[in-house]
């Protein structure tokens, strides 16, 4: 008799799937807020930007108009970039800069890249941040240099 012939097969079947897709949920959502080291060497530029990069590091948000946690994630790091002297925070729109995101390989909103004075991206994350974990890493980096 074939498995999902029955209906406790069916739901036998429905049921793993939604447990395995919980557990990838799970296991994606232990990384937000993370900043992590860039897989691969990138720059980004003031000109590509349209302005200027903080003096001692860059907090670079990617964000799309129709993200919920982007607003909150901006908040938290216009705030960490006020306190830090140095820092700026540069929010830019996903479908306004289509290359540069593709380049970045920027795959979900908001992303966050940390840029060195010279645009050198020292370290990225994605998903919901906090203050304190947005402080911790800025700290890190910029200590790092």
């Amino acid at each position: 008799m074939d498995l999902l012939s029955s209906s406790a097969g069916r739901l036998a079947t429905v049921a793993l799937l939604l447990a395995v897709a919980s557990l990838v949920l799970l296991l994606a959502r232990r990384r937000d807020g993370v900043l992590r080291a860039p897989g691969r060497r990138e720059r980004v530029t003031a000109a590509e930007l349209g302005r200027a990069l903080g003096a001692t590091a860059t907090l670079l948000q990617v964000s799309s108009p129709g993200c919920a946690t982007c607003p909150q994630v901006a908040r938290v790091l216009g705030a960490v970039a006020r306190e830090h002297r140095g820092v700026a925070h540069v929010e830019i729109d996903a479908t306004r800069y289509p290359d540069l995101v593709r380049r970045l390989g920027v795959l979900r909103t908001p992303s966050v890249l940390l840029l060195g004075p010279d645009g050198d991206v020292r370290a990225r994350t994605s998903g919901s941040m906090d203050r304190a974990a947005a402080t911790a890493a800025l700290d890190l980096a910029v200590a790092r240099g």
